[in-house]
């Protein structure tokens, strides 16, 4: 069995739900101000009217407790149990109510005295009450991990109790002489016990509402019970007396109140959840119908002072749509056929018979059956759709969930692929470094070119899928500031130039003929433009023309980068920002690339405010990208500030740990060439041994490290004499703002992103400022 209980009772509720207990709050409001006033006027005054009611309650309280003892056993849920315990009490409490009710089973109570049906009630109405505020006093809280079979014996326990509690009551009740009834009114004690209850009621609703236990579908509908009780009780209260027409009203709303959940737990409910909380959900979808009958001719009943006999089926079509609704055809049959049955004995055939008369009786039943036929047919109907839907929502959510889950995983798996990638083009680097200064002659310095220019695009590569990943999980960092567009223009042609050249691209570049600013990440804004250079160049013919422009228009800067390439066709404009979407290329020599350039480009703009474009004639005809971002004004004149010398190279002591054996050989011998004293670890514990011996100017230290990782290594260098100065530079494919944040915590000076540019390594080690990344 699973333990998790079923969504429609977790879940929070729907705006219609949200809706109807408004609606039916203000409903029980508005009958209740407006019964008062006739709330002392006489009723019907035959006690079989107790029978009723009670047995309308005792199904609907034993069935829904059945309900949500199963529910409390998927699921472990406190305020489940509690609830089921106040229903289970309410059911033996509303048995008792009847036995001892002068007239309604026996001519006298079949146990006790006059006052031992009054006591019984109030200790029925407190007591669930009670139950009720402590099931509420669980709102919020996680269900309990305990087993299966402690939840069996816990459910045991509770009922147990109940059942001593209900002896209890009863044994008192019997022996009570306090004055409870006075003939048939109330005395001012019992009032007292009933506001009593009213109060507890009422507190009830403000705990729901202070821990916003509205949030949870369950508690919406505990709320409406409370209303429902506050209502009744009022009513009773107000009446002063048995058989007053506030008294009748009170009965029917406990026999509503009784319902409301049950109606919701059967309604609810789709067949999977019954299946999962395997409740007993037919019978009670049974009971619950015999229950919701027995309350229509309660109702009937109390409208005899002003109905008569006539029409007697009028509340019973109410009953059977309710059945149907939640039971399905068969609790709607019961209905029909019980309602029929009471209806027939009550008005008649009073002699007890179930006949028929006249005529008239002959086409009151035909009407009846007929519109039965008609509300089961048509509420089957609506409740097979309902569970139809719902069944899809529950579909329809799951592939959501299985999407962003899926997602999600994908967003991990290029971070963590991004990352794994960086470690072994660290050494691939720094080796072809070290073959160019060994090897000077022509043949192999071309060699060394091309390895350096592949290893330049697998970095180049690498960091869009870890950009991606990024904007994905909403983790894409930008460093605001205002630019100027033209010095973003030249980084990127800076970055874009080789591509450019290589294929003997003619580029024009037509600068804003004034200054034009704006608010970004200058290397980020720098990435767009190399991106759409990049793209240009790739999907324009060797010795084209490639142009990038820039001016202002309605309040935006427009940059545009336009080629007279291969082109797009119209029904691929749409589809060229997507992930990992190539066009076709006619140039098989240009290929390359994973399609996330673009989709790169479109998002850093957007985080910028601002919009891109594709736009081109067709195949054949070129591209146009056209970049717009909110211009800004311009920054405040700064300061010249004179340049500070720089130091002078010095050989140095440097430690290098990593536990790749390759980057920490090779970036050991490419600083070693560099004039330097330089050992070499392999982990933490090897780290702080050779530090110890060697006391590092500089140390060059991994962060993720079997053992001891980087961070702890570089805290104990530093609580070291010799360590306290020395120069500790994270060196690690982790680049975030938060890694760096994490590395100035733990005393790095400098944070290195793998493969790092090695110039900035050799200046950093000469003893050269260098800025953190």
């Amino acid at each position: 069995m699973k333990a998790d209980l079923p969504v429609s009772v977790q879940r929070a509720p729907s705006t219609p739900q949200l809706r109807t207990f408004g609606a039916l709050a203000f409903v029980y409001l508005a009958l209740t101000v407006g019964l008062l006033r006739w709330a002392g006027e006489p009723g019907p005054g035959d006690p079989h009217i107790v029978v009723v009611y009670g047995i309308a309650i005792m199904l609907a309280d034993l069935f829904t407790a059945s309900l949500l003892g199963a529910l409390y056993r998927g699921s472990g849920r406190a305020a489940l149990l509690l609830l089921a315990c106040a229903y289970f009490y309410g059911g033996l409490m509303a048995g008792l109510h009847m036995a001892t009710f002068p007239g309604a089973l026996f001519p006298e109570p079949l146990f006790g005295q006059a006052q031992t049906v009054g006591w019984l009630y109030l200790a029925w109405r407190l007591g669930m009450a009670a139950l009720f505020l402590a099931a509420i006093s669980q709102a919020g809280r996680e269900p309990s991990a305990l087993p299966a079979a402690r939840r069996d014996r816990a459910l045991f326990a509770g009922c147990a109790l109940v059942l001593a509690a209900a002896a209890l009551a009863a044994s008192l009740a019997a022996r009570s002489t306090w004055l409870e009834i006075d003939g048939d009114r109330f005395s001012e004690l019992g009032r007292g016990v009933q506001w009593a209850a009213v109060s507890l009621c009422a507190l009830g609703l403000a705990l729901i509402w202070r821990r916003r236990a509205f949030n949870d579908v369950l508690y919406l509908w505990l709320g409406l019970v409370l209303v429902a009780s506050i209502s009744d009780l009022t009513l009773s209260n107000v009446a002063g007396a048995r058989f007053t027409m506030g008294w009748h009203a009170a009965r029917a709303s406990l026999v509503v109140s009784s319902c409301l959940l049950l109606a919701f737990l059967l309604g609810d409910l789709a067949d999977d959840e019954r299946a999962r909380a395997k409740a007993p959900w037919l019978p009670a979808a049974y009971g619950g119908a015999a229950a919701v009958t027995l309350g229509a001719v309660l109702l009937r009943w109390f409208l005899d002072p002003w109905l008569g006999e006539a029409v007697p089926y009028i509340t019973l079509y109410g009953a059977v749509s309710i059945a149907v609704w939640f039971g399905g055809v068969g609790p709607a049959v019961l209905a029909t056929v019980l309602g029929y049955a009471i209806a027939n004995v009550r008005y008649i055939a009073p002699e007890g018979a179930l006949e028929i008369a006249a005529p008239a009786d002959a086409i009151a039943l035909g009407l009846f059956s007929l519109s039965c036929s008609l509300i089961i047919v048509l509420g089957e109907a609506m409740r097979r759709a309902r569970d139809r839907y719902r069944a899809s929502e529950v579909e329809l959510k799951e592939h959501a969930r299985q999407l962003q889950r899926a997602d999600s995983n994908k967003s991990r798996f290029l971070a963590v692929m991004a990352h794994e990638l960086r470690n072994p083009l660290a050494p691939l680097r720094t080796g072809v470094a070290l073959l160019r200064l060994k090897h000077q002659d022509p043949a192999a310095r071309e060699t060394h070119d091309m390895m350096e220019r592949q290893i330049a695009q697998l970095t180049r590569l690498i960091d869009d899928l870890l950009d991606v990943s990024r904007i994905d999980r909403g983790k894409l960092e930008l460093r605001s500031e205002r630019v100027p567009i033209e010095s973003v223009m030249r980084t990127a042609l800076d970055t874009a130039r080789p591509n450019l050249d290589a294929k003997g691209h003619t580029l024009t570049v037509r600068a804003p003929p004034a200054p034009l600013f704006v608010q970004g990440d200058a290397v980020r804004l720098s990435q767009v433009l190399s991106n759409l250079l990049n793209n240009a160049a790739k999907f324009t013919p060797a010795n084209g023309r490639i142009e990038l422009s820039a001016g202002e228009e309605a309040g935006r800067v427009v940059v545009t980068v336009a080629d007279n390439g291969v082109g797009i066709a119209p029904e691929d404009l749409k589809e060229v920002f997507d992930m990992f979407v190539q066009l076709e290329n006619p140039n098989p020599a240009s290929a390359g690339g994973l399609g996330l350039g673009l989709t790169l480009a479109r998002s850093i703009v957007e985080r910028h405010g601002g919009s891109i474009e594709a736009r081109s004639a067709g195949r054949g005809q070129g591209a146009q990208f056209i970049v717009r971002l909110p211009v800004a004004p311009p920054p405040p004149p700064r300061k010249a500030n004179q340049e500070t010398p720089r130091a002078q190279p010095a050989r140095r002591r440097v430690l290098v740990v990593d536990d790749n054996v390759d980057a920490a050989q090779t970036l050991a011998q490419y600083l070693r060439l560099d004039g330097h004293r330089v050992e070499s670890a392999l982990d933490g514990e090897g780290a702080l041994r050779i530090a110890e011996v060697l006391h590092p100017d500089i140390a060059f230290i991994d962060l993720n490290m079997p053992g001891m990782d980087g961070l702890e290594v570089a805290k104990r260098l530093r609580v070291t004499s010799w360590g306290r100065g020395a120069r500790l530079v994270a060196l690690t494919g982790m680049g975030q703002q938060a890694d760096v944040a994490r590395t100035r915590e733990a005393g790095f000076d400098e944070h290195l992103t793998k493969p790092a540019d090695l110039h900035r390594v050799s200046r950093i080690a000469a003893g050269m400022n260098g800025e953190a990344r």
